[in-house]
């Protein structure tokens, strides 16, 4: 692990694209490090048993199961408020349902959302990191997505650690 954070050293914006089972979520909340989190995924139960005992604040869509907090994805200003409200300076802010948003929103809509917010946990000292849903999307999309960070990484169908990122490690803000 220490390998790739090496590489990803002093950038705060990255972007995941994986199948969202388990081991993305698992990629996600390494890239964290040991910041406080705060996780807003379409479903909570996923982030809940990814982060256990870890000091996390858990945004969901439309449910407050697993003390998340609830939030109407339809409203990307509600959701900014929400995440703004709640950092902590110097915390990883994840943000599992990209592609979720994507298809509510008009892509313009959502990327206008992400450059808000990057610069808005920036300037708190936080890092953001991403996540689209391989094929969930037009690859146009995820081109354009991946604008808005520094690194973009995929993680391959069997994640036995994070070492396997490492040969996909884009640093421009093109795709692997």
């Amino acid at each position: 692990m220490g390998r790739v954070l090496g590489r990803l050293n002093g950038l705060s914006r990255f972007l995941v694209i994986s199948k969202p089972d388990y081991n993305a979520y698992v990629s996600l909340l390494k890239l964290a490090g040991s910041r406080d989190v705060l996780w807003v995924s379409s479903n909570p139960y996923l982030p809940s048993k990814v982060t256990g005992n870890r000091n996390a604040t858990l945004i969901a869509f439309n449910t407050d199961r697993f003390d998340s907090l609830s939030v109407n994805p339809t409203d990307l200003r509600d959701l900014f408020r929400q995440i703004v409200s709640n950092i902590s300076h110097g915390c990883a802010v994840i943000l599992s349902c990209l592609s979720e948003l994507l298809a509510i929103h008009s892509f313009e809509k959502v990327y206008d959302f992400l450059l808000q917010l990057t610069n808005a946990v920036e300037r708190r000292g936080g890092i953001v990191i991403g996540m689209l849903i391989e094929g969930a999307q037009r690859r146009r999309e995820e081109i354009l997505i991946s604008t808005v960070f520094d690194a973009t990484l995929k993680v391959g169908e069997i994640l036995n650690s994070f070492e396997t990122l490492s040969n996909e490690v884009n640093l421009s803000t093109g795709l692997p």
